[in-house]
């Protein structure tokens, strides 16, 4: 499973100047919170951010965490966005920001947000809950404006010193000229700074304010001009743009240095550039013939075109999961985007986009039952950013009948990864967009709305939804979107702890979705439940027999979604009937699957199942960790997904746990499993880390007095700055006396100090 961990990603290319910047950042971050780093389009608030993120992360004990909001178009999913960069699973909007607090609050973190000005309001009130919430959290946010609330330090981001007129100084070039040179030469092998071209240099890097962009975009040149002739074609634009438009000379100077980019591309060159605009984030090159080529643009001279935009850094190749993409800077899709407006193109552009993904969708909601699942969850997890701005495209314009195929492909593929909040966000903005639509797909839109209201807890507007939809289903005389009603249903009266009521419903919709031979990825689903609701209620081999048919079936069909929960309930009917022996095979291969997957809430829940298991089995510390690292799963979605009656066996191992190890290693046990990272948890459950060392083994003839000291504090919870505080001393000694600790007793985590420490005092 590869949840987003926030990593700030990886510089491409060297990092010039700003060492003043950096140190102010450093400095301000010391004695407040939030500092916001300011200034145009092009001037280097990213890169900046980025290398005081990379200066400062072994400051913060959780490290730092950058979220990209370039491609985000929606307020509404900011919350839901920032917790998916931490690793957090889907939940919905109504509990995204009490889930991203409760995460944060006792964490120390250097939380980046990159590029806010365009939901600058939405970015400012995340900001500020946050803050007054997590005491250890800082924020660095990049944006054009400020995002005014109380305690924010504004950094204003100055261009690249460069040289005056006729005062160069070979010995001091200043960060702009070194900036041309280590991209020129990038640009043109072999280029160098000489005495021949210094002048001419330091003329240009001044002519362009030492604006970043600008004189990378100027580098690009020298594969066909010379640094004179750069110049003196640079000058004549500059008197253009000056002479013509109000606003900041550095906005001017920009603009001019993208017009002139502009000028030197060909026609062809020009309309892909403006057409390419319409996609929020990167594209494929298959997508970017089929949605920017027609007679003025054959596909077949797409790749050759947009080969060009890559040589003059128009556009970006950008590899991801090993295929070839391509994408622009904001800055730069902002200024097709205008170009395209004022070709009166941008309406037509958007409309082709959006029946290009709303094709794939639908295509991929057909494809999800069998073996080209993988596939098709591949594909979304790279195109998400510009299947949420073609949704919202699609609210506006899209016909009712496209919009409801578009909605349920979309829920599908969220569900399959586990979104279920995206997925009730989008379904309820289709909802409440519409009244309604003729035709049986709507019957299934507001079931869908049902079924994902009743995952969350939320079972009044569940009610609500399905009560239409079985209307609409009854008086269509329509079996199948009925037997979406019945699963819906069944889903509800599960989470609402009806087990009889949801047995029957389960069963009707079982039977619907057979005589109308629906081969649906939903369909199975049911199986899974109504063995689930069986187990729920006493009778695990009912619940092992409903869980092994679904297996069976979907593994002939080459399925691995509704299969992985077969698993996993199959196991769970095995450990609720007092097998854990024979449980735990099932729920480690459906967890290993959920994980390759990137199923979020799947993993939760198989972590969930595990956990049980190891408790019955005796390993109690191993159980706690893994029912505490599911725990905020299940708390931010803000269901147990299966129903009190699941809440209940958890509560039984957590006792059963809890009297094996006594209060104060319980505690331990649970307060480190809470810290776990998924990818260790996951690891830690299927078995694929070594064990948690015996404690008996571990003896503290090895540490010092200092270092028994720190361990007694880590027993008690407290962070390494706080035992710093604690002891007076340095963080830094804290984390070299931990290291040493770790290592004398053969520990991997803190958890196991805890436990150690805890069962050598009692």
């Amino acid at each position: 499973m590869e949840l987003r961990s926030g990593r700030p990603p990886a510089e491409l290319t060297s990092f010039v100047g700003r060492r003043e910047e950096l140190s102010e950042i450093a400095r301000l971050l010391d004695r407040c919170r939030l500092v916001t780093l300011m200034g145009p389009g092009g001037v280097g608030k990213t890169r900046l951010s980025l290398r005081a993120a990379a200066s400062l992360a072994g400051s913060f004990r959780d490290g730092v965490a950058f979220v990209d909001l370039s491609a985000l178009h929606e307020p509404g999913l900011l919350t839901q966005t920032v917790g998916e960069t931490l690793g957090l699973p889907d939940h919905s909007p109504a509990a995204a920001l009490d889930a991203l607090v409760h995460h944060l609050e006792d964490r120390e973190l250097l939380l980046v947000l990159d590029t806010c000005e365009h939901l600058v309001n939405a970015c400012a009130m995340l900001s500020e809950v946050l803050l007054q919430n997590a005491a250890g959290l800082r924020i660095i946010a990049t944006s054009r404006q400020p995002l005014d609330i109380p305690g924010e330090h504004t950094l204003v981001v100055a261009p690249l010193a460069r040289p005056e007129p006729g005062r160069y100084d070979p010995d001091l070039p200043g960060d702009a000229v070194t900036l041309f040179a280590e991209r020129a030469a990038a640009v043109v092998p072999g280029w160098t700074l000489t005495p021949g071209n210094r002048s001419a240099v330091a003329l240009l890097c001044h002519r362009l304010d030492g604006i970043p962009l600008a004189i990378e975009l100027a580098a690009v040149q020298l594969r066909a001009l010379s640094v004179e002739q750069i110049v003196d074609r640079l000058d004549r634009r500059l008197l253009q743009v000056r002479g013509r438009r109000s606003g900041l000379p550095r906005h001017q100077t920009l603009r001019a240095a993208i017009d002139w980019s502009h000028e030197l591309c060909s026609a062809d060159e020009r309309l892909l550039w403006a057409r390419l605009s319409v996609f929020a984030a990167d594209v494929d090159l298959d997508t970017a013939e089929q949605v920017c080529a027609d007679e003025a643009l054959p596909a077949d001279r797409v790749f050759e075109v947009i080969a060009g935009l890559v040589d003059k850094s128009v556009v970006l190749r950008v590899d991801r999961d090993g295929a070839v993409r391509y994408r622009m800077l904001d800055i730069m899709r902002e200024y097709g985007a205008h170009r395209l407006e004022e070709a009166g193109d941008a309406e037509a552009m958007r409309a082709r986009a959006f029946d290009r993904f709303a094709g794939a969708i639908r295509e991929a909601a057909g494809g999800l039952g069998g073996a080209a699942q993988a596939g098709w969850l591949a594909w979304f997890r790279r195109e998400q950013a510009n299947v949420r701005d073609m949704i919202d495209y699609g609210l506006r314009r899209a016909p009712g009948d496209v919009l409801c195929g578009v909605t349920l492909g979309l829920g599908r593929l969220f569900a399959l990864q586990g979104m279920t909040g995206e997925a009730r966000h989008w379904s309820l903005r289709v909802i409440e967009s519409r009244e309604q639509v003729p035709g049986p797909e709507w019957t299934e839109v507001l079931a869908l709305g049902g079924v994902l209201a009743a995952l969350q807890a939320d079972l009044p507007p569940a009610r609500d939804l399905l009560r239409r939809a079985e209307a609409r289903a009854l008086a269509g005389d329509d079996p199948r979107g009925l037997g979406y009603v019945r699963l819906a249903e069944g889903v509800a009266a599960l989470c609402g702890g009806e087990l009889e009521e949801a047995a029957a419903r389960l069963e009707e919709a079982r039977d619907l979705h057979r005589r109308v031979g629906n081969t649906d990825v939903l369909v199975p689903i049911t199986g899974v439940f109504l063995a689930v609701t069986r187990t729920m209620a006493g009778d695990g081999a009912a619940g092992v027999a409903h869980a092994d048919e679904v297996v069976r079936a979907m593994e002939a069909a080459g399925e691995q979604w509704c299969r992985s929960y077969g698993l996993c309930v199959r196991g769970l009917a095995a450990l609720v009937g007092g097998d854990a022996g024979a449980a735990l095979p099932d729920l480690r291969a459906g967890l290993r699957m959920k994980r390759d997957m990137d199923d979020r809430l799947g993993v939760a829940l198989a972590l969930d199942m595990v956990g049980g298991c190891l408790v019955s089995l005796g390993d109690a510390v191993a159980g706690v960790r893994l029912l505490a690292a599911a725990d905020w799963a299940r708390d931010y979605t803000g269901t147990s997904m299966f129903g009190p009656q699941h809440a209940v066996l958890r509560e039984l191992y957590q006792r059963q746990a809890r009297e094996a190890l006594g209060d104060a290693a319980y505690e331990a046990a649970r307060r480190d499993g809470a810290g776990l990272a998924m990818p260790a948890a996951m690891a830690e459950a299927l078995g694929e880390l070594p064990p948690a060392p015996d404690a008996a083994s571990a003896t503290a003839a090895a540490l010092t007095r200092r270092e028994r000291e720190i361990a007694a504090l880590v027993a008690e919870g407290l962070t390494n700055r706080q035992i710093a505080e604690r002891l007076v001393i340095a963080k830094r000694t804290v984390d070299s006396h931990l290291e040493h600790i770790l290592s004398k007793l053969g520990f991997a985590s803190r958890a196991q100090i805890s436990t150690w420490f805890v069962q050598e005092t009692t």
